[in-house]
């Protein structure tokens, strides 16, 4: 092989990652936003279930804190093992009643970009995270169960 042969060889793999990483980081985001969205679609059943049966919502608890009244709930969806540990695009899982909202599921603190929300939002609602039912507000985003 010659000089100029190894150098359109390196320029051509240069390219190639080029256009390879980009497109792997934005895949290894949208899995993680799937797998937060699953969680939080089977988060909104779990309190939708409890209200159902129970006539009335749990009260409010601090992030990573499973309310006592869903611990049957959770266990049965398997919601009791991520719950309590971060998510998928950072910050804490956390159930919110009457804090911003009358009945929400919360993302406390999410540590990934907005730009990354947004795609987040666009999985469990309409991609604009000032309206609809999945909402930023302060640094905290919710999934409006009701206003």
């Amino acid at each position: 092989m010659t000089l100029v042969e190894i150098v359109m060889v390196v320029s051509i793999m240069g390219l190639l990652a080029t256009f390879l990483v980009p497109a792997v980081a934005q895949a290894m985001k949208d899995r993680e936003n799937a797998r937060a969205a699953s969680k939080l679609r089977q988060a909104v059943m779990a309190f939708g279930l409890c209200k159902s049966e129970t006539g009335s919502y749990p009260p409010d608890r601090t992030p990573g804190v499973i309310p006592p009244e869903m611990v049957d709930y959770f266990a049965d969806m398997g919601i009791t093992e991520w719950w309590s540990k971060k998510t998928e695009i950072g910050g804490n899982w956390d159930w919110d009643n009457g804090y911003h909202f009358a009945y929400s599921v919360s993302i406390a603190r999410p540590a990934r970009p907005v730009k990354q929300l947004q795609r987040f939002d666009a999985l469990v609602d309409d991609g604009n995270l000032a309206t609809g039912k999945f909402r930023a507000v302060g640094v905290q985003y919710h999934y409006i169960i009701e206003e």
